[in-house]
C-alpha cells in the first residue's frame, strides 16, 4: 500500500475487474487493483463506490505500514449513473487531491459528456458536451488520438483504452491521463471513462514533428484547411488546422454538411480510396454554411496509417480550399 500519495481505482466494470489507474500522479494503467490495495481496505473503497460519499477515518492500530493513519475514499461520482473511481489516500492530512473528472462517450453518436469540475478551476467547472470533432479543440498534442476513435468506432464489448493527451488549460498545457471502458452487447456503444491530471509525473508535449510539418504546408498555402475524417461515415474526427471559416459543423450530424446532390461523389470518392487509391478529388463540393447557405471548395483525400482494419485506411487527410463565398439557400 502507497503511503502519502494518492491512488486512483478504476471502478468503471463490474468490482472484480476493477484497476488502479495512478500511483500518485504516475501513470499505472489498469495495474492489479487487488495487489495495490490491501484486502483489508477494500471494503472502505467499495463502501465509498457503493454509497457515493467518502470513507475518512482512522485506521486501527495494526502491524501494518498504515497502522493508525488517515484513509480517505474519495468517489468521483456521475449524477444518477454512479461512481466512475475512487481516490484513495493513506498517510497524514493531504495538502491536495488528485484531479480527477468523469466523462460518458456515446460511440454511435460521438458524443461526449464531460464534468470537468473535479481537474481545477483551470479546466472550469461547468458540465459540458463536446460533438465529433469539438472533442479535440482543447487538445495541443493526443499522438494515440485515432487509435481510440478507431476503438470507439468498434466498440468490442468489454473493451477498455487509455492513453495520455497534452490538453490546453486556462492555466497552460497539462497532462491528462484518459482511460475509458464500455459494457458488454448491447451496451458496447455506451463508454465511461477517467480524466486524471498526471502534469507532476508525465510533462505536456510539444506539438508532433508531423503537426508542424502540417502547420508550414497550411502557412505556405493561405486558404487551405485540413480536417482528418473517418472512412466509415465520412465524419469529421479532427481539425488539424483552425476549422474552415463559415462553415457549419459544430454540434450536428456531420452527414448533413455536405449538399444532398455532392452525397453520390463524396460515396464514390471513398470507394477509390477504401479500393487502394493514394488520392481522390472533388472539385466544386458545395457544404454547408453558417449563415444557411453554401461554402464551395475543393477538396483532395489521402488515406492515413492509424486504426485500419483488414488493410482498408480509417482514416482520411482532406484538404479544403474555398473556391467560392456563401451563396443560396439550403435544400
Amino acid at each position: 500500500m502507497i503511503i502519502g500519495r494518492w491512488q486512483l481505482v478504476e471502478t468503471l466494470g463490474a468490482p472484480e475487474t476493477w484497476s488502479m489507474l495512478t500511483a500518485g500522479t504516475s501513470p499505472r494503467e489498469w495495474a492489479s487493483y487487488q495487489r495495490a490495495i490491501p484486502t483489508r481496505l477494500q471494503p472502505m473503497i467499495a463502501a465509498a463506490h457503493d454509497t457515493g460519499e467518502p470513507v475518512d477515518l482512522i485506521l486501527p492500530k495494526s502491524r501494518n505500514p498504515w497502522s493508525q493513519r488517515r484513509f480517505r475514499a474519495v468517489p468521483v461520482v456521475w449524477p444518477g449513473v454512479g461512481t466512475h473511481g475512487v481516490k484513495v489516500w493513506v498517510g497524514g492530512d493531504p495538502d491536495h487531491e488528485l484531479g480527477v473528472a468523469p466523462f460518458e462517450i456515446d460511440a454511435r453518436t460521438r458524443v461526449v459528456h464531460t464534468r470537468p469540475a473535479g481537474l481545477g478551476a483551470q479546466f472550469g467547472s461547468a458540465p459540458a458536451e463536446y460533438v465529433g470533432a469539438e472533442t479535440f479543440r482543447r487538445i495541443e498534442r493526443f499522438d494515440r488520438a485515432l487509435e481510440i476513435v478507431a476503438a470507439l468506432t468498434r466498440s468490442e464489448p468489454a473493451g477498455r483504452w487509455s492513453g495520455v493527451a497534452t490538453v490546453r488549460a486556462a492555466t497552460g498545457p497539462r497532462s491528462l491521463l484518459l482511460a475509458a471502458r464500455n459494457g458488454p452487447h448491447p451496451r458496447r456503444f455506451a463508454w465511461r471513462g477517467l480524466a486524471v491530471d498526471v502534469t507532476d509525473s508525465v510533462a505536456p508535449q510539444p506539438k508532433s514533428f508531423e503537426a508542424t510539418t502540417l502547420d508550414l504546408l497550411r502557412d505556405s498555402r493561405p486558404g487551405l484547411y485540413l480536417v482528418i475524417l473517418d472512412t466509415a461515415q465520412v465524419r469529421a474526427v479532427r481539425w488539424v488546422t483552425e476549422p474552415v471559416p463559415g462553415l457549419r459543423w459544430r454540434g450536428i450530424d456531420d452527414r448533413t454538411i455536405p449538399h444532398p446532390e455532392d452525397r453520390a461523389r463524396i460515396v464514390a470518392a471513398r470507394a477509390q480510396i477504401l479500393a487502394g487509391a493514394a488520392r481522390a478529388g472533388l472539385t466544386g463540393l458545395r457544404l454547408a454554411a453558417e449563415s444557411g447557405g453554401w461554402l464551395v471548395a475543393d477538396v483532395e483525400v489521402s488515406p492515413l496509417p492509424g486504426g485500419a482494419a483488414l488493410g482498408a485506411p480509417a482514416f482520411v487527410l482532406a484538404q479544403l480550399q474555398v473556391t467560392a463565398p456563401v451563396s443560396g439557400a439550403p435544400e
